[in-house]
């Protein structure tokens, strides 16, 4: 379903691309390097594993890992050649809420928020057509930050020891593809698919997003 939702977005971009390309088949003239920056929105998926949210003690429980969010991205690049850019990103994902529902041996539900935010570097490859559509994709890593904040309710309780505010930071590699359109000389329009792989120590998962971001050439 997740995919499907992504693929739905993308379909009608790349379809529109491809035509484009079709009429225009050759690249576009090699571009002069130059630095850009932007900005972006997004929605956002914490697509986490089935065991998350833990709920220690338990015998019988069901995890909700909750809905879509929408993020943003801030990003400056530069533009190496026609094929190869390099580009830094923040980004913030967005809150993120699963519950995990207890019913043995007591009932009860644990709640968990989740807020995802990251820096990264990122190595683009573009193939620019005369069309003006950018055909693009991305291969990096992030330093990931997540902030975690655990509640319970009902007659279950967490043990003692069990923290309920945690913090913590790592390395993850992330990549995507996308398209986009020059406006004009200096403006572009972008639609690009990303996934960061295993984001999270105390919940993990892949951080899915499909970002919508505007460009500007200095």
């Amino acid at each position: 379903m997740r995919k499907a939702w992504a693929a739905a977005l993308l379909a009608p971009a790349i379809t529109a691309a491809a035509g484009g390309a079709a009429a225009q088949s050759k690249p576009a003239a090699a571009p002069e390097p130059h630095w850009y920056a932007g900005g972006a929105v997004a929605q956002t998926i914490f697509d986490i594993l089935p065991d998350s949210v833990a709920a220690p003690g338990s015998t019988d429980s069901t995890l909700n890992s909750g809905q879509n969010q929408t993020g943003w991205r801030v990003f400056a690049g530069r533009r190496l050649n026609r094929w190869f850019a390099l580009e830094g990103t923040l980004t913030d994902y967005g809150g993120f809420h699963a519950t995990r529902d207890v019913q043995a041996p007591v009932a009860g539900s644990v709640d968990a928020d989740v807020r995802v935010r990251g820096a990264s570097l990122d190595l683009l490859v573009m193939w620019p057509f005369e069309s003006g559509f950018i055909a693009i994709g991305r291969v990096g890593g992030m330093y990931a930050r997540t902030q975690t904040d655990y509640k319970v309710t009902g007659p279950y309780a967490f043990p003692p020891d069990k923290q309920t505010s945690v913090s913590n930071g790592e390395l993850v590699g992330k990549y995507g593809i996308g398209i986009g359109y020059a406006l004009t000389e200096r403006v572009t329009l972008k639609m690009e698919y990303e996934v960061a792989r295993k984001v999270g120590e105390e919940i993990e998962g892949d951080m899915k997003a499909l970002f919508f971001s505007g460009q500007y050439r200095f």
